[in-house]
């Protein structure tokens, strides 16, 4: 049988405890260990998420940042999906209905952000690469999401900065950004919950391979 895991509040954690729960803290989560009647934790059931990006193969991409708070340069991460990657694209209300999703094949490459639910496996792949890249919860967005953490201070790394300013870790404007990056192959599928944006093939052609 899975591990189940679930989605405890911290308000209720000593009730989750005395029931049976155990805290996994690498990830951050709680979950009924072996042996223990999953049947008592159903209000704290993690609901099965939405799925709005999947790839046949993925990279973990690898690039430099200076920490807000320390000013110290750290190593951060996050995603590429390669072209032909797919995204769902969710139905819209037409006055009278919703009309069904589908998915749809993309021709450029992306990197993405704000992921909010990835399979233990990809976590885990990301997680080889950098040991701190853990899911947290931001106050900013007011959402939890697998985030970057300064290897020096523990700071939270935020994606906007990282993802969406113009002098961000993964906004490369020169080819010579993108060749400081690093791509780890994961011959895995990808599956997941995240936003997204194009990215140049021609900056993904730059960067360094491992």
């Amino acid at each position: 049988m899975p591990r189940v895991d679930l989605s405890v509040p911290f308000s209720e954690k000593d009730e989750a405890r005395s029931l049976g729960a155990r805290w996994d803290a690498r990830r951050k989560v709680w979950f009924v260990p072996d042996g223990v009647d999953p049947g008592r934790f159903g209000k704290w059931f993690i609901l099965e998420p939405e799925i709005n990006l999947r790839a046949s193969s993925y990279f973990v991409v690898e690039a430099a940042a200076m920490c807000w708070k320390c000013h110290e340069s750290t190593s951060v991460v996050s995603f590429m999906l390669p072209p032909g990657y797919e995204v769902f694209q969710f139905g819209e209300f037409d006055g009278e209905r919703t009309l069904p999703g589908f998915w749809s094949t993309m021709p450029d490459p992306t990197i993405v952000h704000y992921v909010e639910h990835i399979p233990p496996a990809v976590a885990d792949r990301a997680m080889q690469v950098k040991r701190n890249y853990q899911r947290n919860f931001s106050k900013t967005t007011s959402s939890a999401y697998w985030m970057n953490h300064c290897d020096h201070c523990g700071a939270k790394q935020g994606d906007f900065f990282l993802h969406c300013e113009v002098d961000g870790a993964f906004q490369p404007w020169e080819e010579e950004d993108a060749a400081r990056m690093v791509l780890h192959a994961c011959a895995g599928p990808f599956e997941g919950y995240a936003s997204w944006a194009m990215f140049g093939d021609f900056f993904m052609g730059s960067m360094q391979r491992r």
